[in-house]
């Protein structure tokens, strides 16, 4: 029974159930909370089957360190400061769409290139950087969020 259904009884209005769920503000088929529970759950089921080669190297891949773990009993806070570096990152982000505007007419003269082929640089890279926010985003909710930026960063390091 998950938080959001409530049984109803004649006599008492609520189920001792639904009054146990809502004191521990965790549903009841929830995975367990401490990482000593899922190591012990991950051993029980490793004995079982053995992992694959696969699985094996994404762990070692993208093996992600106890103090950056998420831990429920613990969110990371966000602070004034990590706001701050959030907003300095997102706004150099962007500038850099903009960088190009001022030298196009130096990189025409330079390369020899009539200034209307130059112009596709500005509007190419905002076009690309649309098509990034408009993949990539949702990629970020559908994986695991380390091994995809991973991935990414990879990717676009071995790029040519």
């Amino acid at each position: 029974m998950s938080l959001g259904e409530v049984k109803t009884n004649d006599d008492a209005g609520i189920s001792a159930q639904a009054d146990d769920a809502n004191e521990k503000h965790q549903p009841r088929d929830s995975p367990p909370s401490s990482n000593s529970d899922l190591s012990q759950i991950r051993s029980k089921t490793d004995s079982a089957h053995p992992p694959s080669i696969w699985s094996r190297l994404y762990r070692t891949l993208f093996w992600t360190p106890q103090r950056l773990r998420w831990d429920p009993a613990k969110p990371p806070k966000f602070s004034l400061g990590l706001n701050i570096l959030f907003g300095f990152a997102g706004a150099f982000t962007v500038a850099n769409l903009y960088y190009n505007h001022p030298i196009l007419n130096i990189l025409a003269e330079e390369f020899n290139v009539p200034y209307v082929k130059v112009s596709d640089i500005p509007t190419l890279a905002q076009a690309g950087y649309a098509v990034g926010l408009l993949f990539l985003c949702p990629l970020g909710d559908m994986f695991e969020r380390r091994p995809f930026v991973l991935s990414l960063v990879f990717f676009t390091a071995t790029l040519r």
